[in-house]
């Protein structure tokens, strides 16, 4: 057949890349023809995405591509969660999009749960409660700026303004609404009961795509100012980085089932594929939330804050001259003897940026445990706390569906961190897989090209298993492991977030 180009935007919380993959068929060769910073803009104590920088360096990445490549046969978007642009009548953005990290939630939180208490949400819309959550931050703009119910024509979630851009039609994805607390759960379309509890009007959302859809040709005016051809088409693929990158898996059904993933990156997402979205009471108290998949399934997970950490720790020792690498940081973990003492990564303090060393230290003089005496040993604190709260969520998901989860699969940019995923074997006692590290970017060319219809379900495992690397990880036997992870448990229980 002849080779088909496709082109991944995936858009992350720190930089943006544009990416081809090549289908001859058989397998998808990625390559990485242009990456950009993508840092959230602080104007005003509001933080907020640099939506025209984005547009502008996804043309120049396409430019590059079609230089390289010679044709594009299409484009996808995929993003994280929960953030969005609104656009007036005349379809233009009405002011940059805020960052789920901005603070102009906080002084709304307790007047939103009023009208909508956190259990009866879970039950109407499958999500857990968060303060980043696209429910939350609408309520908040329209409490901070009544005037936008007069001058807002449509809400777009983040990857579908950006496809918006190219195609000039306006649709929001699935699994991208997923993660806005406004779907009905059941229906899985848009809530009508949550939208006017909270006063939030339901014109502003456009219909829902489950399953992918061609929203036809790039713009006129794009394609003759990077010379892409005038038929390169604009796809709704899956628009949310987590669930395209479960695309990306060889897993045939009953592995699926059997697996608890890991997203490894700046957030941890810990989770379970299922049919069916969870909304019980357990699932409820255990803290869990439930997230749209491409083909409209379910998969049921937990958001930990993540690498984050680590990040911030890097760039903190970096403005005190200081620098470090990731694989240096790495090497002086493991190289560091385990002091058994642990964070508790759902205290928002490790989710906020700055002094994060400082907090780490604070945090485990307010709990009582053995301090850091270097650098490695500090690390290895965040990686062993991450790798148990791993352990937790997976525990939770057994206990929840019955099912025993015999295997883990990370993936992710995290997953180059090898001690953690050894942690990950190790404190879990189950086998770890490993890769892709692209995930994202591989699952949002399966769902084009199965817009496309070049490939269907029972091709899929051919061409992931020609084209995935994997690394299997085994668990080694590790002595005091439960008394460490009793102990692990004891902090969180201390911290009240164990449930949470």
């Amino acid at each position: 057949m002849e080779k088909v180009n496709v082109i991944a935007v995936d858009l992350g919380a720190s930089s943006g890349r544009v990416i081809s993959g090549q289908f001859d068929g058989k397998q998808i060769k990625l390559k990485e023809q242009y990456r950009f910073s993508n840092h959230p803009v602080e104007i005003n104590d509001r933080l907020n995405w640099d939506y025209l920088k984005i547009f502008q360096e996804v043309k120049r990445g396409l430019a590059l591509t079609m230089r390289d490549l010679g044709h594009l046969d299409s484009l996808s978007v995929d993003t994280w969660g929960v953030d969005y642009g609104l656009l007036t009548k005349e379809g233009e953005v009405l002011f940059a999009p805020h960052c789920y990290r901005d603070s102009r939630t906080a002084p709304y939180e307790a007047e939103f749960a009023e009208r909508l208490p956190a259990k009866q949400l879970f039950r109407m819309t499958g999500n857990a409660p968060d303060r980043i959550n696209t429910n939350l931050q609408v309520f908040a703009d329209l409490q901070r700026a009544p005037f936008l119910k007069r001058t807002v024509d449509q809400l777009l979630m983040m990857p579908s303004l950006i496809e918006y851009f190219f195609s000039g039609i306006k649709q929001n994805e699935f699994t991208i609404a997923s993660t806005t607390g406004l779907l009905d759960v059941r229906t899985k379309n848009w809530n009508t009961k949550v939208l006017n509890r909270l006063e939030i009007p339901a014109e502003w959302f456009a219909d829902v795509v489950i399953g992918g859809a061609d929203l036809g040709p790039i713009r006129q005016a794009i394609s003759e100012e990077i010379k892409v051809s005038a038929e390169m088409r604009v796809i709704s693929g899956v628009g949310h980085d987590t669930a395209a990158a479960l695309m990306a898996l060889p897993l045939n059904e009953a592995e699926r089932k059997q697996t608890a993933f890991i997203s490894c990156g700046t957030w941890s997402i810990v989770g379970l594929q299922n049919d069916q979205p969870i909304i019980s009471e357990a699932a409820f108290e255990m803290g869990l939330t439930n997230e749209g998949c491409f083909d409209g399934s379910n998969r049921v997970l937990k958001n930990i804050t993540g690498l984050w950490v680590i990040q911030e720790l890097q760039k903190e020792w970096a403005y005190t001259g200081a620098e470090i690498s990731f694989a240096k940081m790495q090497d002086e973990a493991a190289k560091a003897y385990s002091i058994n003492s642990f964070i508790d990564l759902a205290d928002v303090r490790f989710a906020e940026p700055g002094q994060m060393e400082e907090k780490i230290v604070a945090f485990l003089k307010e709990t009582h445990q053995t301090l850091p005496k270097n650098r490695g040993q500090l690390i290895r604190v965040v990686l062993e706390s991450l790798a148990f709260s791993y352990r937790q969520v997976i525990e939770k998901l057994e206990k929840l569906t019955g099912t025993t989860l015999q295997k883990v699969h990370m993936f992710g940019g995290g997953i180059q961190n090898q001690l953690l995923v050894q942690l990950t074997a190790d404190f879990t006692q189950r086998k770890v897989v490993t890769g892709p590290v692209e995930a994202s970017v591989l699952g949002n060319v399966v769902a084009q090209l199965k817009v496309f219809g070049k490939i269907t379900d029972p091709v899929k495992l051919d061409v992931l298993a020609n084209t995935v690397d994997v690394q299997d990880f085994n668990p080694t036997e590790i002595p005091g492991l439960e008394q460490k992870y009793a102990q692990f448990m004891r902090i969180l229980a201390a911290n009240n977030t164990e449930g949470k």
